[in-house]
This record gives structure tokens, sequence and C-alpha cells, in this order.
């Protein structure tokens, strides 16, 4: 133990326990800056499943992962769609079933996400001078509950969930779906975002 020192110490005879401090996050709202709100993919690696996978096993995979979301894939790794914690709770799940004429069981991410051609971008430049609002704004016009984040090489790097900003912010969602094409017209009226 030669290359350590003796601490000095002190009589405590008379000492008292100091006040708890408690590290408090600031309190965000719509207000602060919008990368308080993404799922940044270089931080924490996204919970991913392939287009295959079933509802249930998905539904484990975000449980013990505790995400708001799942990333699909296909055979190629290659990102396809993406599909919410909410969807693989929905009824919207026994309905595609119906549909499909198969158990709900059966039923795959493939059927209930939502494809990546309907899926909007933003750059995370773009975001280092936006607020949270600006994000929210721009979901709820374009009719989408997440925002893909991007590089300035166009790649995928994080998200911003809308259920997430919600639930985080204790605020109502306004966010309608947009069809593209008839028969989701008809699953909207169905059974509504």
């Amino acid at each position: 133990m030669s290359n350590f020192k003796e601490l000095r110490t002190q009589n405590i005879s008379h000492g008292v326990i100091a006040s708890t401090f408690v590290d408090e996050q600031p309190l965000i709202d719509l207000t602060s800056p919008a990368l308080k709100v993404v799922n940044s993919f270089t931080q924490k690696i996204p919970v991913r499943a392939q287009h295959e996978t079933t509802i249930e096993s998905a539904l484990k995979q975000i449980n013990a992962q505790q995400s708001d979301f799942i990333l699909v894939t296909d055979d190629t790794h290659k990102l396809v769609g993406i599909v919410s914690s909410a969807d693989l709770q929905s009824s919207k799940i026994t309905i595609i079933a119906q549909r499909l004429n198969t158990p709900r069981s059966e039923v795959s991410l493939r059927h209930i996400m939502t494809p990546i051609s309907q899926l909007m971008g933003v750059s995370m430049q773009s975001l280092t001078y936006s607020c949270i609002g600006d994000a929210l704004q721009t979901m709820e016009h374009q009719g989408v509950m997440f925002l893909l984040v991007t590089t300035a090489n166009n790649e995928i790097c994080g998200l911003i969930s809308a259920r997430q900003i919600a639930k985080t912010l204790h605020i109502p969602l306004h966010i309608s779906p947009i069809a593209h094409s008839f028969s989701e017209v008809l699953e909207n009226i169905e059974h509504p975002h």
C-alpha cells in the first residue's frame, strides 16, 4: 500500500446529516428544444424485428425493452416500416386477422406496420433550430405519429414519437392519419387511429 497516501481525517462528533440534494430534471414543454424528444439510434439501439414477426413476439420485445415503437425490417435488414406499441395492442389487429381470414396469433408486423413510404423524415440539422411544438405541428399536419430523423448523409439516426411527446407533456394528441388509398379510407372509418 506504499503507493497510496493517507487522507486527512476530522472530528465528526458534532456533525449533522446534510440535506438531500435532488437533481431535478428541468421541465420541458412545447417550446423546449426538439432534440430533447429525439430517440437517438446512436445512443440507444432501437427495438427491431423482421416483417414476418408475429404481433405477440413483437409485443414481448417492446415490453422487455420498454419501447414505444418497433422498427420493422425485411430479410436483408433494411428498414421497411414502423409499428407503435399502441398498434400492437389495438383492435386493428383483430380486424386485420378477420380480413386475412387468419388467426390473430398469425398476424405479422408487415400487416400492421406503417410502411417507410408513408413516413416522414426531418434532418437532425433542422431539429437543432426547432422546438417540440414544431415537431408536433409537423406530425399533425402530415398525419403521422412518427418523424424519422436523418443525418446529413440521409441515414436514419433516430425518431420522434407523437405519443411519447403527449405522454411526457401530458397533452392530448390531435393527429388524424392521412389515407393514401381507398382501403385506408375504409380502415380509418372502421377503426379511427
